[in-house]
């Protein structure tokens, strides 16, 4: 199968102009478990050409309710792998480089997002010294980094600008970065106030050991940041209309409404 071939239903949607752009755009994600394997998905679809994907993590049966890779026939592998194998079956063309362990150095990060277009950050809530760096080192090549947490019946969409708020002023980190391996993200900040429930309040306090997710919100946040990334690359998406943090998008699948809104305007 060639590639035209492939993507020919794109065309329409996207010129065949367009269309080159994503074959010949790399996008590095970061986490490829709960909204990354979505969104991962949702760029081999699309006809990107070259990615990376990193995940230390393995399979486990309570992934099963919402990540995409998370099979029987998957469980205890490694996520970053069962996701390559899964996107060089919807993509012959695709370009992977995989890795299954987590970015310990600046050096490392470089490594991964290099050439890159864009950057992914699909790290767990509960990571943010890894999201910090991948972060800093995505600003000082002047790379974009979108993020889409799932809180609730929906799904978020943050797009940090390198020129605008760092993740550290965004997400309010401790002055001491000793506290960044511990600290989790505050749930306030990636959702809109009166659509967060008790239960995210709980996990984001310690008093429960997992975040409340479905399968649902993850699939919205695979479509959000994947589309968005294409308009981005494609051109469609002008450097003038994007939302970037502060501000960000909310999509309610339960109220069915879509907002764009500052969390920190609401804490």
């Amino acid at each position: 199968m060639e590639y035209d071939e492939i993507y020919q239903r794109n065309i329409g949607l996207f010129s065949k102009e367009e269309q080159n752009k994503l074959h010949n755009a790399k996008v590095c994600i970061a986490g490829v478990g709960g909204v990354g394997s979505y969104q991962a998905v949702a760029l081999a679809r699309l006809g990107v050409g070259e990615i990376s994907i990193m995940d230390p993590g393995v399979f486990d049966p309570p992934d099963m309710n919402r990540q995409y890779g998370a099979m029987l026939s998957t469980m205890d592998m490694n996520k970053a792998l069962a996701t390559e194998k899964i996107l060089k079956d919807i993509s012959p063309h695709l370009k992977i480089t995989t890795y299954t362990k987590a970015a310990q150095t600046y050096e490392d990060v470089e490594e991964f997002i290099d050439g890159a277009d864009i950057v992914v950050d699909a790290i767990d809530y509960a990571g943010f010294d890894y999201k910090q760096m991948l972060h800093q080192c995505s600003r000082d090549a002047g790379l974009y980094v979108l993020s889409a947490p799932i809180p609730a019946f929906g799904a978020s969409m943050q797009i940090f600008s390198p020129k605008g708020m760092p993740i550290e002023e965004f997400y309010q980190a401790p002055k001491d970065k000793k506290e960044w391996a511990k600290y989790r993200l505050p749930i306030s900040v990636i959702a809109p106030k009166d659509i967060i429930p008790e239960v995210l309040l709980d996990f984001e306090n310690q008093k429960i050991d997992y975040l409340s997710t479905n399968g649902a919100s993850a699939q919205l946040a695979g479509a959000l940041l994947g589309m968005e990334i294409a308009l981005m690359i494609t051109g469609k998406r002008k450097k003038d209309d994007l939302i970037v943090v502060p501000d960000m998008v909310f999509v309610d699948l339960l109220t069915r409404e879509y907002r764009v809104f500052n969390p920190l305007k609401m804490i």
